[in-house]
Protein backbone atom coordinates (compact mmCIF):
# COMPACT_ATOMS: atom_id res chain seq x y z
CA UNK A 1 0.00 0.00 0.00
CA UNK A 2 1.21 3.46 -0.87
CA UNK A 3 1.38 5.95 1.99
CA UNK A 4 0.89 9.59 1.04
CA UNK A 5 0.91 12.83 3.00
CA UNK A 6 -1.47 15.54 1.81
CA UNK A 7 -0.44 19.12 2.55
CA UNK A 8 -2.65 22.02 3.64
CA UNK A 9 -2.90 23.77 0.29
CA UNK A 10 -4.32 20.72 -1.48
CA UNK A 11 -6.94 20.11 1.19
CA UNK A 12 -7.95 23.77 1.29
CA UNK A 13 -8.39 23.66 -2.48
CA UNK A 14 -11.09 21.04 -1.89
CA UNK A 15 -12.94 22.65 1.00
CA UNK A 16 -12.72 26.24 -0.21
CA UNK A 17 -13.38 25.21 -3.83
CA UNK A 18 -10.37 27.21 -4.98
CA UNK A 19 -10.18 27.17 -8.73
CA UNK A 20 -8.44 26.15 -10.87
CA UNK A 21 -7.14 23.68 -8.27
CA UNK A 22 -10.40 22.38 -6.75
CA UNK A 23 -11.26 19.79 -9.40
CA UNK A 24 -7.70 18.41 -9.49
CA UNK A 25 -7.53 18.14 -5.69
CA UNK A 26 -10.92 16.46 -5.55
CA UNK A 27 -9.88 13.97 -8.26
CA UNK A 28 -6.65 13.31 -6.37
CA UNK A 29 -8.44 12.45 -3.14
CA UNK A 30 -10.94 10.27 -5.00
CA UNK A 31 -8.16 8.42 -6.86
CA UNK A 32 -6.14 7.93 -3.67
CA UNK A 33 -9.14 6.39 -1.92
CA UNK A 34 -9.99 4.15 -4.90
CA UNK A 35 -6.42 2.92 -5.20
CA UNK A 36 -6.30 1.88 -1.55
CA UNK A 37 -3.55 4.37 -0.74
CA UNK A 38 -3.22 5.24 2.91
CA UNK A 39 -3.56 8.99 3.27
CA UNK A 40 -2.13 11.09 6.08
CA UNK A 41 -1.84 14.67 7.13
CA UNK A 42 -0.64 16.20 10.40
CA UNK A 43 -2.19 17.94 13.37
CA UNK A 44 -0.46 21.12 12.16
CA UNK A 45 -2.33 20.87 8.84
CA UNK A 46 -5.64 20.31 10.64
CA UNK A 47 -5.03 23.29 12.96
CA UNK A 48 -4.11 25.55 10.04
CA UNK A 49 -7.12 24.37 8.08
CA UNK A 50 -9.43 25.02 11.02
CA UNK A 51 -8.17 28.57 11.34
CA UNK A 52 -8.52 29.32 7.62
CA UNK A 53 -11.85 27.52 7.10
CA UNK A 54 -13.43 29.08 10.20
CA UNK A 55 -12.37 32.54 9.07
CA UNK A 56 -13.67 31.98 5.55
CA UNK A 57 -16.86 30.00 6.20
CA UNK A 58 -17.49 29.85 9.94
CA UNK A 59 -16.50 27.48 12.73
CA UNK A 60 -19.39 25.06 12.20
CA UNK A 61 -18.42 24.61 8.54
CA UNK A 62 -14.80 24.10 9.56
CA UNK A 63 -15.49 21.47 12.20
CA UNK A 64 -17.86 19.57 9.89
CA UNK A 65 -15.31 19.51 7.07
CA UNK A 66 -12.48 18.45 9.37
CA UNK A 67 -14.63 15.62 10.77
CA UNK A 68 -15.33 14.51 7.22
CA UNK A 69 -11.64 14.71 6.34
CA UNK A 70 -10.67 12.65 9.39
CA UNK A 71 -12.78 9.77 8.10
CA UNK A 72 -10.53 9.74 5.02
CA UNK A 73 -7.05 10.50 6.35
CA UNK A 74 -4.90 9.52 9.28
CA UNK A 75 -2.91 11.94 11.38
CA UNK A 76 0.83 11.29 11.27
CA UNK A 77 2.42 12.07 14.63
CA UNK A 78 4.93 14.82 15.23
CA UNK A 79 7.35 14.26 18.08
CA UNK A 80 10.08 16.30 19.76
CA UNK A 81 12.82 14.90 17.53
CA UNK A 82 10.90 16.01 14.41
CA UNK A 83 10.39 19.49 15.84
CA UNK A 84 14.10 19.73 16.72
CA UNK A 85 15.10 18.47 13.25
CA UNK A 86 12.82 21.04 11.61
CA UNK A 87 14.28 23.81 13.79
CA UNK A 88 17.82 22.73 12.87
CA UNK A 89 17.04 22.44 9.18
CA UNK A 90 18.35 25.02 6.73
CA UNK A 91 14.86 24.88 5.20
CA UNK A 92 13.47 28.43 5.29
CA UNK A 93 9.85 27.49 5.96
CA UNK A 94 9.52 25.90 9.42
CA UNK A 95 6.03 24.54 8.74
CA UNK A 96 7.12 22.84 5.50
CA UNK A 97 10.18 21.43 7.26
CA UNK A 98 8.00 20.10 10.05
CA UNK A 99 5.67 18.41 7.53
CA UNK A 100 8.67 16.89 5.76
CA UNK A 101 10.10 15.43 8.98
CA UNK A 102 6.64 14.23 10.02
CA UNK A 103 6.15 12.39 6.72
CA UNK A 104 9.68 10.95 6.74
CA UNK A 105 9.31 9.78 10.34
CA UNK A 106 6.05 8.02 9.54
CA UNK A 107 7.42 5.99 6.64
CA UNK A 108 5.40 7.94 4.09
CA UNK A 109 6.70 7.67 0.53
CA UNK A 110 5.07 10.72 -1.09
CA UNK A 111 4.15 14.22 0.02
CA UNK A 112 1.57 15.92 -2.20
CA UNK A 113 1.57 19.72 -2.23
CA UNK A 114 1.20 22.58 -4.66
CA UNK A 115 4.42 24.00 -3.21
CA UNK A 116 6.81 21.20 -4.16
CA UNK A 117 9.59 23.69 -4.89
CA UNK A 118 9.56 24.66 -1.19
CA UNK A 119 10.81 21.19 -0.23
CA UNK A 120 14.40 19.94 -0.59
CA UNK A 121 15.18 16.86 -2.66
CA UNK A 122 15.58 13.77 -0.53
CA UNK A 123 14.25 10.32 0.24
CA UNK A 124 10.67 11.54 0.19
CA UNK A 125 8.99 12.08 -3.18
CA UNK A 126 7.44 15.56 -3.18
CA UNK A 127 4.99 16.18 -5.99
CA UNK A 128 2.03 18.27 -7.04
CA UNK A 129 -1.48 16.84 -7.38
CA UNK A 130 -1.30 17.09 -11.18
CA UNK A 131 2.10 15.37 -11.34
CA UNK A 132 0.94 12.65 -8.96
CA UNK A 133 -2.21 11.96 -10.96
CA UNK A 134 -0.17 11.87 -14.20
CA UNK A 135 2.30 9.39 -12.73
CA UNK A 136 -0.56 7.09 -11.69
CA UNK A 137 -2.12 7.10 -15.18
CA UNK A 138 -1.27 3.71 -16.80
CA UNK A 139 -1.50 5.30 -20.26
CA UNK A 140 1.40 7.61 -19.34
CA UNK A 141 3.67 4.96 -17.85
CA UNK A 142 4.32 3.48 -21.27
Amino acid sequence: MTKVFIDTDVLLDIFLEREPHHSVALRLLTDLRRSGSICFTSAVVLANMNYILAKAKGSEYSVNKLRSLRRMVGVAPIDEAMVDAALASPHRDFEDSLQLHCANGSGIETLITRNAKHYPKGRLRVTSPIEYLGSQDPAKSG
